[in-house]
């Protein structure tokens, strides 16, 4: 067998494994929505649960990692069964009632067998899908999810920047590595101590740093690429290193009401990857791709449904964004904006609760969890507003890699809006750091504007399909 015949089989398997983990999962949410008898649904959906633990035992995973996504999801196992076990019934002629005394206390609980049925069953489910989900992400190569997605001809801009993300992460400088002879940092908390201070210029140095390492990598298919679908390869990639690095960040494991506190940076990340591309979908493919990462590593705790809460954020800024930015500074539109995107970013849980069909008092679990975000996500406009006005604002050329000054920002002194929506006569945000003028799409005499994100580029880089 030749090496395009070894490619071939494995982008095959790439597709099948895909393939299973979304039939897996809709059967498993479908079947109960379905007439069939409640036997039967427990017998379908336990010898997945059952084929699933063989496969994951044959490929000699090990005990940590088929028990650790289960264990996240405790406290809404709890729930449930508390829930359906000893609040009334919604159907209560149809209800098997027990009445248990509890020893020591002289009371008596009523106890919900059918609702205890219920919510077996719902548990039964998560725990097949995050098994499906380690399946995918535990056997075989690191890429395989990868390279069974771009069998469904996904957009250029989503495909190009996955693949450059990964290969950052797989082959090349971890995101966030410093070159030779720059300042130590003090590494992420030390950025955070800056941006309490109300210094965001170490945020946008690691932003611009990530940039410059992803263009980098762009170079190589410029020539594959047109000149715009490049420069959003190398933003979009850019922004997805930066949320990656946030995301591998531990502050306050664990605790519940630390829950969301980091789309205090991410949020920003979002507007920027919206704002500096010429797509329409900047953010989305920056969330879509985030989310994949995230899978990859095991992050989350739902498993492949995990994606959603990266992607839901993205399309929400994608479409508020060219909104936020033409409001006056005092209508606060980045601000709103965060407040949106928190909210979209609970799609997960609230994805969850309504494919397990389950009663109204179980979206508290996702409520819950939208009160912390909600917080970040609306403090999130702060750290936008500074980014967007660090980027917007002149600064000094970068040195090139021989030590030369680097070249002028694409666009320079074109009109561009301010990090508040106001239109300014300062030089827009740049393409892309490090990026020379060959990698510039805002022709000087073009009368329109064409700020990247705008609909302004002449529609060339946008997220277009595979063809």
């Amino acid at each position: 067998m030749d090496g395009s015949d070894e490619v071939g089989v494995r982008r095959h398997k790439a597709l099948l494994k895909v393939c299973y983990l979304l039939a897996v999962t809709a059967l498993v949410f479908a079947l109960p929505a379905t007439s069939a008898p409640a036997l039967a649904q427990w017998g379908v959906i336990a010898a997945l649960l059952v084929l699933q633990l063989v496969v994951l035992l044959v490929c000699r995973i090990g005990p940590a990692e088929i028990v650790g996504p289960v264990w996240k999801l405790k406290w809404l196992f709890a729930l449930l069964i508390v829930f359906y076990g000893l609040l009334p019934s919604e159907k209560p002629c149809c209800d098997v009632l027990v009445e248990w005394p509890v020893p020591g206390l002289g009371w008596t609980l009523s106890l919900n067998l059918t609702g205890l049925q219920q919510a077996g069953l719902m548990c039964l489910q998560i725990v097949t899908v995050l098994l499906t989900s380690t399946v995918v992400r535990s056997t075989g190569g690191r890429r395989d999810l990868v390279d069974g997605l771009k069998a469904f001809r996904l957009p250029d801009l989503f495909v190009h920047a996955l693949d450059q993300t990964l290969d950052t992460f797989t082959g090349g400088r971890r995101p966030g590595h410093r070159r030779e002879g720059e300042a130590r940092s003090g590494g992420f908390l030390s950025v955070v101590r800056k941006m309490i201070r109300g210094d965001f210029s170490a945020f946008v140095q690691t932003i611009e740093r990530n940039m410059q390492l992803a263009a980098e990598r762009t170079s190589e298919d410029r020539r594959k690429l047109d000149a715009a679908l490049a420069h959003d390869v190398a933003v979009v990639t850019g922004t997805a290193l930066c949320m990656a690095s946030l995301k591998v960040v531990k502050v306050l494991p664990g605790l519940p009401f630390a829950s969301g506190h980091k789309t205090f940076l991410l949020f920003p990340l979002y507007v920027l990857a919206a704002r500096l591309t010429h797509s329409r979908w900047g953010g989305t493919a920056a969330g879509s791709i985030m989310g994949v990462i995230g899978f990859l590593q095991g992050d989350g705790r739902f498993g492949v449904l995990e994606i959603f809460k990266h992607i839901a954020p993205g399309l929400v800024i994608d479409l508020g964004e060219p909104l936020a930015r033409r409001l006056p500074p005092w209508a606060l539109g980045y601000f709103v904006l965060g407040f949106a995107a928190a909210i979209a970013r609970t799609a997960t849980e609230l994805l969850l609760v309504v494919l397990l069909g389950a009663r109204a008092e179980i979206y508290l679990f996702p409520a819950a969890r939208l009160v912390p975000n909600l917080l970040a996500g609306t403090l999130s406009g702060f750290v936008t507003m500074a980014v967007l006005r660090l980027f917007a604002s002149p600064r000094p050329a970068a040195a090139g890699r021989d030590g030369q000054p680097g070249e002028t920002p694409a666009c320079a002194g074109t009109e561009s809006h301010s990090a508040t929506g106001a239109h300014s006569a300062t030089e827009m945000p740049p393409s892309a750091p490090g990026a020379g003028p060959d990698q510039s799409h805002c022709p000087r005499e073009a009368p329109r504007d064409c700020t990247p994100g705008s609909g302004g580029g002449g529609g060339r880089g946008g997220l277009r399909r595979r063809g």
